[in-house]
């Protein structure tokens, strides 16, 4: 396989280079601008359970799965060193940063600092606590997400999406509202992602999870002392955490009103003081809200405040609920193939029958509620809510063929279905499936298709 022409000079270079990295023990993978994987070495093609033939070509994040940051950092934003990665059951401790060529970002390169956790815990332990003595990073809070990650088709995705990048290019409070499950929190993320911010960190509060008498110190931070139980340090408050990033507040409607007055002055002044401090403390954070109710019903019943509202109301956007939508049939099929990579299963094939539900289904839930569902596809083999009940006893009360059996006959049936579209090449009907031809010639003979 060649190598990118980025990555090495002359033939004879890339021969000694190809040759040296399959022998390296740690995994590594390089990808382009787009995210597509140009180089992958021998050992992580080893852990995946393929080879690179079957990887090259393909989003970082269909093999590797949505937890890696590589696409992103090939596309500008940030490095992640010491940033861990789950990989079909293997905990790894990753280096993931950009590779120049004449000051232009042409791709990203990801290495295995540590195979696994037990190593990384056997060099902590050979290091001296005075040289592991370095000042701690906030860099922990970065956004996991992109616009990438939000999947769609369609005129109403298209400006939906658009929307998000006109507002990420204001430096201005930006107000979410959706439906429970919508994907508000991912839409912050991706006008992070999308902003001058970006490599600046992405704290979250979520306002309904924090007891009304802990958000003050939650946002604010506390000095020493400030109250029984508190560190005699004192800690910073998420607005600090958040300096020169972003602070994403969700579910701003459930924020207490006696704190609603004190998150108005900040905004106005951009400085907190610490809860039982004295000293005002200057801060530069772009504030994202989100909500799934109504702030003008709250402030119509005085349970939100009329100018917090405004302050925040700048830029509104709203996330379209599932139902609105014309492309559940796609969505699913891309969740699929996540939900598949991250059980480290093969991907499913929906039938007619589960298109049909697909379409007709409210989806009151939202894409949190279909993610849900196609999750349980892997487990009880069908779409249908009733099974959510007890999947393995209501399997087995069916008569005719048991659980076990129908699974095997649906692998079989889309084995089948994947060698008639590549006309009995197992390579192209594997890759159709997103496994490996082992992985392919496994299934065949558990499921008598063979």
């Amino acid at each position: 396989m060649a190598l990118p022409e980025w990555f090495v000079g002359s033939t004879e270079e890339a021969a000694f280079l190809r040759l040296v990295l399959d022998h390296v023990s740690d995994c590594l993978v390089a990808v382009d601008t787009a995210g597509t994987i140009v180089l992958i070495n021998e050992p992580y093609c080893r852990l995946l359970g393929g080879t690179a033939e079957e990887f090259v070509g393909r989003h970082i994040t269909d093999v590797v799965g949505f937890q890696t940051k590589l696409h992103l950092v090939a596309s500008g934003i940030g490095t992640h060193v010491g940033y861990p990665l789950d990989v079909r059951g293997h905990k790894l401790v990753t280096k993931q940063v950009p590779v120049l060529r004449d000051g232009n970002i042409v791709g990203a390169v990801g290495l295995a600092l540590f195979s696994d956790y037990d190593t990384l815990k056997k060099t902590y332990s050979r290091i001296s606590k005075s040289e592991l003595a370095l000042p701690r990073s906030s860099r922990q809070w970065l956004s996991r997400f992109s616009l990438r990650d939000i999947v769609g088709e369609g005129v109403l995705m298209d400006a939906y999406r658009d929307s998000l990048s006109l507002v990420a290019a204001f430096d201005l409070p930006v107000l979410i509202s959706g439906e429970t499950g919508a994907g508000k929190e991912l839409a912050a993320h991706a006008i992070h992602g999308l902003s001058a911010r970006a490599a600046e960190p992405f704290v979250w509060v979520n306002c309904a999870s924090i007891p009304s008498e802990l958000v003050e110190a939650e946002l604010f931070g506390y000095d020493g002392g400030a109250f029984t139980g508190a560190r005699e340090r004192g800690k910073p408050g998420k607005f600090e955490l958040a300096s020169g990033g972003v602070l994403f507040l969700d579910e701003i409607g459930d924020m207490p009103l006696s704190l609603q007055g004190s998150l108005l002055r900040v905004l106005q002044s951009n400085e907190i003081v610490r809860v039982g401090g004295t000293t005002p403390v200057a801060i530069d954070v772009r504030v994202i809200c989100a909500t799934n109710r109504s702030l003008e019903e709250l402030v119509a019943t005085g349970r939100f405040r009329e100018d917090l509202f405004h302050r925040l109301n700048v830029l509104p956007v709203r996330v379209p609920a599932l139902r609105e939508r014309t492309d559940v049939a796609f969505l699913a099929e891309s969740l699929l193939r996540r939900i598949a990579s991250r059980l480290s299963r093969p991907t499913m094939r929906l039938s007619a029958e589960d298109h049909r539900f697909l379409t007709g289904h409210p989806w009151p839930g939202n894409v949190r509620e279909l993610e849900n569902v196609l999750t349980r596809l892997f487990v009880t083999g069908t779409l249908r809510p009733s099974m959510a009940i007890n999947p393995i006893v209501h399997a087995a009360s069916q008569p005719g063929t048991s659980f076990k059996e129908r699974t095997l006959q649906r692998a079989a049936a889309e084995i089948r279905s994947a060698l008639e579209e590549a006309g009995g090449n197992k390579r192209k009907a594997a890759a159709s499936l997103g496994i490996s031809r082992a992985h392919l010639y496994r299934m065949m003979k558990r499921s008598g298709s063979g």
